[in-house]
């Protein structure tokens, strides 16, 4: 595997145990999720159904309040529905 390619990969698990951590810090680790994923500026957040998606809408206060307690600068928060964003908080 070249340098790169395992940089790249260290990059996309941080990135999703990142948005682990944030679902975690909130509550909601039984939703049915295809991924979660956050970066410096963004929370991307990928719902399989729409009972998933509408506990996130209905959840946004506590998720803005999770990254603020992790001293996070994200911005962007999308909740997404099959890769389409349903979602900008």
């Amino acid at each position: 595997m070249s340098v790169k390619t395992a940089k790249l990969i260290r990059q996309i698990r941080q990135a999703q145990q990142l948005g682990q951590a944030i679902l975690a810090l909130t509550g909601l680790t039984n939703l049915n999720l295809v991924y979660a994923f956050a970066t410096e500026t963004s929370l991307v957040i990928n719902c399989r159904d729409y009972a998933s998606l509408w506990q996130l809408d209905d959840a946004h206060t506590q998720i803005r309040q999770a990254i603020n307690r992790m001293g996070l600068g994200i911005t962007n928060i999308w909740i997404e529905k099959e890769g389409q964003c349903a979602y900008d908080l």
